[in-house]
């Protein structure tokens, strides 16, 4: 398990470092926009409101692998514990942000319960009709 995990952050590093230059972003932006990113696409797959505590542990979970590959010694430059906790600063900002401000500027609409009459779909709360002699 140790060595896929491995495999799976060098492969990362690699693809990373190809992102960044084909972007032509510092390591600093991307980490802003992918976090972004990830919370957008979290809450569509998940099917939730990018306010949600799941879409925050998704950037957040991503960001601590990637910080796991970084610290593995894959990524030059990157592989310090002050490069880690400013890259984290730098991921979860704006996540972080939307989740707590968006809690309390964007609260769910609280729906009233409906009458029982109002959902039922059976016609139990109805008249009987009256058969019709021959």
């Amino acid at each position: 398990m140790q060595d896929r995990l491995q495999l799976l952050a060098e492969h990362w590093v690699s693809y990373k470092f190809w992102l960044i230059e084909t972007v032509g972003l510092t390591n600093d932006a991307m980490h802003v926009h992918g976090s972004l990113l990830i919370l957008c696409v979290s809450a569509l797959v998940l099917r939730r409101r990018p306010v949600s505590l799941w879409c925050w542990l998704v950037v957040f979970i991503a960001e601590l692998f990637n910080e796991y590959a970084d610290l593995r010694g894959a990524a030059p430059g990157e592989a310090t514990m002050d490069a880690a906790l400013h890259d984290i600063y730098n991921t979860m900002f704006w996540p972080t942000l939307i989740l707590i401000l968006g809690r309390f500027l964007f609260p769910r609409k609280k729906t009233e319960p409906a009458s029982p009459a109002a959902t039922s779909r059976d016609l139990t709360h109805q008249p009987l009709e009256q058969a019709t002699s021959v």
